[in-house]
């Protein structure tokens, strides 16, 4: 079976033996310019790109815009293309109009001093309104994964909440992040039944999501056979 997505010149760091998933090792803005315009018409974007003074352009591969290191979307924009950004409070004048998602993710509203925030927000390109999911991720008090919970990416989001975000951008048949982190995105895809491709910049990453795509691959194929 061929793999889902195939960028021209560019060997796929991980693929999953039924070519239902694929994880590229690269810089995403550069590489989201070769996907061919004839694959563009199955992609849904839903991803958590780097924003904000916390990263750098050369552990996460950001575009780096003025002065305050403001995320660009333009790039992901221009595939034309059912979308989901999260962080998109930080560069929503960059964005057009759309909807937008609220990840609510502490028990109680915080008081500490920190800038810590009791929800994160994020920008949906088809749709209206706003909508929201209760998912508590609050320090020792978090809602749990089936298998457990490690924090493989300082930005990493639950499974559950990206399910949530792929259900929500509709009916794309192949799930695209650009920045896929630990592989979140991806474990949430595969869930959903739905194809995936994923590009991240940095290798140790990549390693971490090709392992943790892989194992939810073959947990499903492990439920399947013994239906």
């Amino acid at each position: 079976m061929n793999n889902p997505l195939t960028i021209p010149g560019v060997k796929p760091y991980w693929t999953d033996p039924t070519g239902q998933t694929v994880l590229y090792h690269g810089d995403c803005l550069e590489l989201v310019e070769l996907i061919p315009e004839t694959a563009r018409k199955d992609l849904g974007v839903v991803t958590d790109p780097p924003y904000g003074i916390d990263f750098t352009q050369r552990t996460t591969g950001a575009k780096i815009v003025g002065d305050d290191k403001a995320f660009d979307p333009q790039p992901f924009l221009a595939l034309d293309v059912p979308t989901i950004l999260w962080g998109a409070s930080e560069y929503h004048g960059a964005l057009p109009n759309g909807s937008w998602l609220v990840w609510i993710k502490r028990a109680v509203e915080c008081t500490k001093k920190k800038t810590y925030s009791d929800a994160e927000l994020a920008w949906k390109s088809n749709g209206n309104g706003v909508h929201a999911i209760r998912h508590i991720s609050d320090g020792c008090i978090r809602e749990g994964e089936e298998h457990g919970i490690v924090r493989y990416h300082p930005s990493q989001k639950p499974v559950a909440v990206m399910k949530w975000c792929i259900e929500k951008i509709g009916d794309a048949p192949l799930i695209f992040d650009p920045f896929t982190g630990s592989g979140t995105t991806g474990v949430a895809a595969v869930r959903l039944g739905r194809k995936f491709i994923g590009i991240e910049i940095e290798e140790k990453y990549c390693e971490i999501a090709a392992q943790r795509i892989s194992e939810e691959c073959k947990q499903i194929r492990m439920d399947f056979e013994k239906r």
